[in-house]
């Protein structure tokens, strides 16, 4: 095999019916692979994004895997290989990125259907122009789609999407029965009997009665089908409301009742719970594993709530409370031990001076710029004052001084900027950050006790995974089990 190393990489669109190149995978990799066999490439792996688009490389984890790979030194790749270029990217800026990373580490991309690779400098225009092609087509098929989609719903047709209560044949919604006695189930508890979102949901749950996507029903989920106008014979595209062409399930009068439920319901003011809940999402709930949440508390008990129970009702899973206070005291405490024990205010020093040498550079030579203009302004100042004081010059005087004005406000202007970065030049040198540091760690709960509710939110959740709740009959017999972090602090030290 050759001395050369490569990695492939395939994609194919989620609007195959529209996007004319939209080649298959597996033909894809088999030209990757007869490529490299010809050419005596050593093919190392071909990744693969399956219906991703390629208008940017968000959500395409088979395309970041590999381009992380192959800026791997250790990993001696020398190309990445697509079928063709616009495999690799829809966007003109994302391809010159990373034809741009790949060649200031010596490495190439080839693109087999273009018969081009920017190994050769003749090509790294040809590269610019392809993607500029792919992004123009990029637009022109969303441009197709929009207008499409906006013809259909101007008709009243269905635009895609799960709704429950119907099913969808050729683009058509189809009424299911079971499912549509479920829809006016919520429509006649809510309207009528005037009950809450969590107590429908509750009630359904408890009969075994799963969403159209087989889960648990919750507060959010019993109010989308509330407040889907699909159920009253309407569509709704980008905000405008067109009768369609399906069958409705539930009336204008029982809608006009949901209305005015939600209408009188909106006005009535959420109860505020006291205080904040810092370890909402960390702690989990020792029955299901979720995360728990602020619990129906007041201003006496106040209490961290499973939230499938929260949201969905005891037949998911119980609430299993946990004090509040405890909790929040416990995991203190425990970052503290760590903190205090494990965590030399030296290693933090090391780091800390590390981070703020790497970070003075770029200011000091912002510095030594900005009085480079500030001397030059200075001299222009004073060349425009020597002028007008000539005689055989004889310069008008409001010119002068409009000139005067104008430099004087650019100097102004670089000498705040100045005393700006001097600022920050002074605080970065600062002798004393190791006595701060040894401060910081000493007072750390002092400091704790200081921080708005959402800067303690914060905190924990930057610096803690999960923490894990032991198994009770009784609030009082639940305790905090383990707290896990996203580091090991006792690594830490080693690794600083």
């Amino acid at each position: 095999m050759g001395s050369k190393r490569a990695i492939g990489y395939a994609r194919i669109s989620p609007t195959s019916e529209r996007d004319q190149e939209n080649t298959s995978i597996e033909k894809q990799t088999e030209e990757i692979i007869k490529y490299c066999e010809v050419n005596d490439i050593e093919l190392v792996q071909v990744y693969e994004d399956y219906l991703k688009s390629g208008a940017s490389f968000k959500d395409r984890d088979g395309f970041k895997e590999m381009y992380n790979r192959v800026l791997k030194e250790e990993e001696n790749i020398d190309y990445i290989i697509v079928h063709k270029q616009d495999r690799l990217a829809r966007d003109t800026l994302d391809t010159l990125f990373v034809m741009k990373r790949l060649n200031s580490l010596n490495k190439h991309l080839i693109s087999i259907a273009d018969n081009i690779s920017t190994e050769d400098p003749r090509n790294k225009l040809i590269v610019q122009i392809l993607a500029v092609f792919a992004e123009l087509e990029r637009e022109l098929i969303s441009f197709r789609t929009t207008n499409g989609m906006e013809r259909k719903a101007e008709e009243g047709c269905f635009l895609g999407g799960k709704i429950t209560g119907y099913k969808s044949e050729n683009k058509e919604l189809i009424l299911i029965p079971e499912e549509a006695k479920i829809v006016k189930y919520i429509f006649e508890k809510y309207a009528v009997e005037k009950w809450g979102y969590k107590k429908i949901a509750a009630r359904l749950n408890a009969q075994g009665i799963k969403t159209k996507n087989g889960k648990e029903w919750t507060v959010n989920s019993v109010k989308t089908i509330l407040e889907n106008e699909a159920y009253i014979g309407n569509s709704k595209w980008r905000g405008k409301i067109k009768r369609g062409k399906h069958t409705p399930i539930i009336g204008e009068e029982l809608w006009g009742q949901k209305e005015q439920v939600m209408q009188i319901r909106s006005c009535i003011p959420e109860k505020i719970h006291p205080g904040s809940y810092p370890l909402s999402g960390l702690l989990k709930c020792p029955q299901c594993g979720g995360p728990m949440v602020q619990g129906n508390s007041n201003q006496q008990y106040k209490y961290y709530q499973c939230n499938k129970n929260k949201n969905s009702g005891s037949s998911v899973c119980l609430s299993n409370l946990v004090k509040k206070e405890y909790a929040e005291v416990f995991v203190l405490n425990n970052f503290l031990h760590h903190l205090k024990d494990k965590v030399s205010a030296s290693a933090i020093y090391s780091v800390t001076q590390s981070i703020l040498d790497y970070e003075l550079n770029p200011l000091e030579k912002a510095a030594s710029n900005l009085s480079k203009q500030l001397e030059k302004l200075q001299r222009q100042i004073l060349k425009i004052m020597e002028h007008s004081s000539d005689p055989d010059i004889n310069l008008d005087a409001k010119m002068i001084k409009s000139q005067l004005k104008e430099k004087q406000a650019e100097l102004n202007k670089v000498e705040t900027a100045l005393t700006d970065i001097t600022k920050q030049i002074e605080l970065k040198q600062n002798e004393s950050i190791m006595d701060i540091i040894e401060f910081s760690i000493k007072n750390f709960e002092e400091f704790y006790h200081t921080l708005s509710d959402e800067e303690k939110k914060i905190f924990f959740h930057s610096v803690i995974k999960e923490v894990h709740v032991t198994q009770g009959k009784k609030t009082k017999e639940r305790r905090i089990k383990d707290v896990i972090y996203h580091f090991d602090l006792e690594e830490l030290n080693n690794i600083m």
